[in-house]
């Protein structure tokens, strides 16, 4: 090998004379082992789901867009229903009995146009509301049979 008056830099420095690229692979290994974490250890399901279709009685589209398990068969889950056009959509954030098989309303709210998330707080619920019977047919029936199928 012949020498041509450059230094030699040893291979783990190179293009690296500053350390820089040994603290953005760290900080990327650190990263990616904090969001695995996250994930095995979470109950939280957040996706947007369609669990109830559009039908001839009623244009609105029913979505989950968040589920986590709190205990003894209880989830927590926001919901939302997107009305006829975009027009507007209405969430919902529920305590659900998958044992029992009923519901708890939390919060809602409604906001113009479609939104994949609420942009504003949701209006607290809690203190009118109790736990609740499902009529089957309704959109209530349909979400809790949708979480608690999925949950098992």
């Amino acid at each position: 090998m012949k020498k041509c008056g450059l230094p030699v830099i040893p291979r783990d420095k190179k293009n690296d004379l500053f350390g820089i690229n040994n603290r953005h692979e760290d900080m990327m290994n650190k990263t990616i082992i904090l969001i695995v974490a996250m994930l095995s250890v979470s109950n939280v399901s957040v996706a947007k789901e369609l669990y109830r279709a559009q039908s001839a009685g009623d244009q609105g589209s029913y979505y989950i867009l968040e589920s986590k398990e709190l205990e003894n068969g209880i989830l927590q889950v926001l919901s939302s229903r997107v009305g006829k056009g975009n027009a507007y959509t209405d969430f919902t954030k529920l305590k659900v009995n998958c044992i029992t098989k009923q519901y708890f309303e939390i919060a809602g709210g409604e906001e113009n146009g479609a939104k994949d998330n609420p942009t504003e707080a949701l209006k607290d619920r809690s203190k009118q509301s109790k736990w609740t019977s499902l009529v089957i047919g309704s959109s209530k029936y349909d979400l809790v049979e949708f979480v608690c199928k999925k949950k098992k």
